[in-house]
């Protein structure tokens, strides 16, 4: 689609990095949001769609690295939703960019777009003619709080706060925006499963993160429908709670 004369180049760009509670799991709830006239997003096949959920949807996908078959109703569309409903004159573009599985290292600079820093700054960039990035948001650490590598990648418990600054500091340095908003999410209730023993590490890890114009939103509390995943009910309300952090931020 063509994005509407009265909005180009007048997007406020949202970018969605993470893994799996980002890119959304199962499908929407029977009442789920509807799209809006003035919600877009950058669609993983490069080209501009009116925003319907599941917003991180592989269809065309060019980049490979960050491909989910499976995405899910997420967080992302009741975000827009809200941050529209307390500012009505502008339009949100959202740029998925979440890669179900991954660890903070992976998020780790790295310019190449067969990474997922690279392939997250790449659509950035393309999809910014159309638009400002307004923000960044991030849902990660999951995988990190396994006590055993998975899949070649070796978990960083220990680490994470750091390596999460770093990612923040090169996006920003790279995007040339100092004052570029950061919302990220904790990750939530602890697991029963051994595997991953060191959640109470990470999310003592994302409490620790200093930096400046970036906060952080709770999950804890919220409703799982397995060990790792939300209910649909849950997304929502972490999409609310991401729009109402991003409010106050940047107010």
């Amino acid at each position: 689609m063509e994005i509407p004369a009265t909005w180009q180049g007048q997007l406020s760009l949202f970018v969605l990095a993470g893994q799996s509670n980002m890119s959304g799991v199962g499908p929407p709830p029977e009442l789920a949001l509807a799209g809006s006239s003035q919600i877009f997003v950058f669609g993983n096949d490069y080209r501009w769609h009116m925003a319907q959920e599941p917003i991180d949807n592989a269809f065309d996908q060019v980049d490979y690295v960050s491909q989910d078959d499976f995405a899910g109703f997420s967080p992302a569309l009741t975000f827009a939703t809200h941050v529209l409903e307390e500012q009505p004159n502008r339009a949100i573009g959202l740029i998925p960019c979440a890669k179900s599985s991954s660890f903070i290292d992976e998020w780790q600079p790295n310019l190449s777009d067969t990474t997922l820093y690279g392939s997250c700054l790449k659509r950035i960039r393309a999809a910014s003619t159309m638009g400002t990035v307004a923000g960044f948001l991030f849902f990660q650490g999951e995988s990190d709080a396994l006590v055993e590598p998975f899949k070649g990648q070796i978990p960083h418990h220990d680490e994470w706060a750091n390596r999460f600054i770093e990612l923040i500091q090169s996006l920003r340095d790279d995007l040339n925006m100092p004052a570029l908003p950061v919302i990220f999410a904790q990750i939530g209730p602890v697991p029963a499963e051994a595997a991953f023993a060191k959640w109470e590490t990470v999310q003592a890890q994302q409490v620790s993160v200093q930096l400046p114009l970036t906060a952080m939103i709770t999950t804890d509390d919220l409703s799982l429908q397995d060990e790792l995943h939300f209910t649909a009910d849950s997304y929502q309300i972490i999409g609310q709670r991401f729009a109402e952090a991003y409010l106050h931020l940047t107010r």
